[in-house]
Order: C-alpha cells, then structure tokens, then sequence
C-alpha cells in the first residue's frame, strides 16, 4: 500500500512540475513577444523623429540661404 502511495505521490509531482514548466515558458515566450514589439515601436518613432527633423532642418535651411542672397 504504501509503495502504490509513493507511486501516486511521485507521478504527482511530475505533473505539478510539467504545469509549472509550461506557465513559466508560456510567460517567458508573451513576454519576449511584447518586447519585441516594443521595439519594432521605438524604431517606427526613431524614424519618423528623424525624418520630421531632417525635413524641418531642409526646410529652414533652404529659406535661410533664400533670404541671404536678396
């Protein structure tokens, strides 16, 4: 009887520790997804930064020069 109770016990914590394996891999996985997507984010507005910024500089730049020459 009691070797049948050891049985259970260790199949049991098997299990528990199959399940706690798949959560933790499960979490790990979303999370490195949302990073991932954060930083595909962060290049999307690096981009658009730098392209209102070089055309705003174009921008200034090609007046500027205008207005020295009259």
């Amino acid at each position: 009887m009691a070797a049948v109770f050891v049985l259970l016990g260790g199949l049991l914590t098997v299990i528990v520790a199959l399940v706690v394996k798949l959560q933790s891999r499960r979490r790990t996985e979303n999370f490195e997804g949302q990073e991932i997507e954060r930083q595909h984010r962060e290049a999307i507005r690096h981009t658009r930064a730098n392209n209102t910024s070089a055309a705003v500089h174009g921008r200034f730049h090609d007046s500027g020069g205008g207005r020295r020459r009259s």
